[in-house]
């Protein structure tokens, strides 16, 4: 199976999700954007109830056991199989995942090495980066993501977000999703807005 995230309208619910809590000018949007663990659909083993999960430490989220122990089977394949990017690209899912940003994304750089054109694989290195604080690095995951896809909606959208909330930059915010509105006017963005209704947004800051 492919263990790659995937662009689809499915999983663009899950950006929204992640990030969302602090982008109200934006309808609440996130910037990764596959389903593991969140909404179903993550490659693996099936979701473990509650009742099941083992007790967090004080500060750190629940993990499904089912998740660690994923995670522990790929940290073993990725030491076995270096050359594998599927594997690399799969334990920087669950990293990312089990909130451990800097492992996402020494394994995503990993996987990029050995096959540096997944603008996905891009993207979700660049959400890592933005949750560490890199946001330059963000940055540079995003345009190296859209250089690959210059269609690709999410990694546009994440460049606009990163611009606006973390570089302060709202002119060049503005821009990307201009950028993105000429690519592909009917684009549609986490938490259903569409481009031009963003760009709108934005301008009248409400």
């Amino acid at each position: 199976m492919n263990n790659t995230r995937k662009e689809t309208g499915a999983t663009v619910s899950r950006s929204a999700a992640l990030l969302g809590a602090g982008l109200a000018l934006l309808v609440g949007l996130y910037l990764g954007f596959t389903l593991h663990g969140l909404v179903g659909g993550k490659a693996g083993a099936p979701e473990t109830p509650p009742a099941a999960q083992a007790p967090a430490m004080p500060g750190a989220p629940a993990v499904n056991p089912a998740l660690a122990d994923r995670v522990k089977a790929l940290e073993k394949q990725t030491q076995l199989e270096p050359a594998n990017a599927a594997a690399w690209t799969e334990l920087g899912n669950l990293y990312f995942d089990t909130e451990q940003p800097e492992k996402a994304i020494t394994a995503y750089e990993k996987a990029l090495t050995l096959d540096p054109k997944q603008p996905d694989v891009l993207t979700d290195q660049g959400v890592m980066y933005r949750q560490v604080g890199k946001f330059d690095k963000a940055l540079e995951c995003f345009n190296k993501a859209i250089a690959i896809n210059p269609g690709h909606i999410i990694a546009q959208f994440n460049k606009s977000v990163v611009l606006e909330h973390d570089k302060h930059d709202k002119a060049g915010a503005i821009a990307t999703l201009k950028e993105l509105a000429a690519k592909n006017p009917k684009a549609v963005l986490p938490g259903g807005h569409t481009v031009d209704q963003a760009i709108q947004e934005m301008q009248s800051g409400s």
